[in-house]
């Protein structure tokens, strides 16, 4: 694929009615995604063909490439998708499991940000910084020196990102607006996950 989407997909039970279909979905992504499957038999639309759930119209360009069942009332898929999420292949999965889902897709180069947890009970991540380059002048030395050597900060809420800059690389902002305004262009970037559906 070329342009990457990764896809952090949570399944849960919101209702008790939801439970046989959580227990359904857990026994087939254990099923079709077990331990040490090859990166061949990884696609999305093996559990679709295996579950024998219509694929008419859906773009399934998608590979799991690795699952969580072990947590207590919910499923996570991690999925590779060709340049964007292909939600409406996880709500066609999740209807036909009758299960709730939430999704957290990132594609920077298509400039996709999504997050459809608005309050965060399984997806926390809202905001991310991106270091791109060092400025020659040292002006944001601080910010650099303390990112402990990464190049992605991931932050939950606004407040918690504006806290990290302050205590961090000494910039004093009360807006993401105002913080992108101190930063500029072109040393670090700053993007806000929203929820387009």
């Amino acid at each position: 694929m070329a342009n990457i989407c990764m896809d952090t997909v949570v399944f849960y039970a919101a209702f008790e009615e939801q439970e046989s279909g959580l227990a359904a979905l857990r026994q087939a992504v254990n099923d079709c995604y077990p331990v040490g499957t090859s990166v061949d038999d990884s696609r999305l639309c093996r559990i679709f063909e295996k579950n024998h759930i219509p694929m008419d119209g859906l773009s399934l360009r998608s590979n799991v490439v690795d699952t969580s069942l072990d947590e207590d009332g919910y499923i996570t898929l991690y999925c590779d998708s060709a340049w964007s999420p292909v939600y409406e292949a996880y709500l066609c999965f999740a209807d036909h499991f009758n299960v709730s889902f939430e999704l957290q897709a990132e594609e920077s180069g298509c400039g996709v940000y999504i997050n459809t947890d608005i309050n965060g009970v399984y997806l926390s991540t809202h905001y991310k910084a991106c270091l791109l380059e060092r400025p020659e002048d040292g002006f944001f030395d601080d910010i650099f020196d303390n990112a402990g050597g990464d190049t992605d900060l991931y932050f939950a809420s606004e407040h918690a990102m504006l806290k990290w800059f302050k205590e961090r690389g000494g910039i004093d902002a009360d807006s993401v607006q105002a913080l992108q305004d101190i930063l500029g262009d072109g040393f670090v970037s700053i993007h806000e996950f929203v929820n387009p559906y």
